[in-house]
């Protein structure tokens, strides 16, 4: 027998509806892994004094299968909308370079960001994810997403509160 199968990507009329949906325990996942890139690069700069994380492997830095638990988080969460994302790259691309740019986006956005770079792997080959995770990247869009939803959270509880 066939199961019923959720598709990964979401249309993104949808998306907005699915994100504001999640709550902060479903997003113990994406926490766990901000914290762990955290601490991991902490050390690699401060104990290991290194600064340029380009040449450095992801086992010597401590975040051996990272990618491989973050696609897994990010896919669990179905946090990719589904759009043409190749019309969208150039757009997203420019946040790679002013990553702090990400917190001022909406979920949405974000979501578009986090599909292009997921299937961007497709274009630039399997070290192209690993990059984005070693130039901290991927730390920066995991937080700003984390930040996006709990302000949706909070706002959504605001609107609650008002109505009682």
């Amino acid at each position: 027998m066939i199961k019923d199968q959720i598709p990964l990507f979401i249309p993104l009329g949808n998306f907005s509806d699915h994100c504001n949906s999640l709550d902060k325990r479903k997003l113990m996942p994406i926490i766990d892994l901000i914290h762990e890139m955290e601490l991991k690069f902490y050390k690699a700069e401060k104990v290991l004094a290194i600064s340029d994380m380009s040449e450095i492997s992801l086992q010597t830095l401590g975040l051996s299968g990272i990618h491989v638990r973050l696609l897994d988080a990010i896919l669990k969460l179905r946090l990719v909308p589904l759009f043409d994302w190749m019309l969208w790259k150039t757009e997203a691309e420019r946040y790679y370079q002013n990553p702090k740019q990400l917190y001022d986006l909406d979920t949405v956005t974000l979501g578009k960001i986090t599909t292009v770079l997921l299937r961007s792997q497709t274009l630039y080959g399997p070290s192209f994810l690993e990059s984005k995770i070693k130039d901290k990247f991927v730390l920066e869009l995991l937080k700003a997403i984390v930040h996006s939803l709990e302000k949706n959270h909070n706002a959504g509880l605001n609107q609650v509160e008002n109505l009682d």
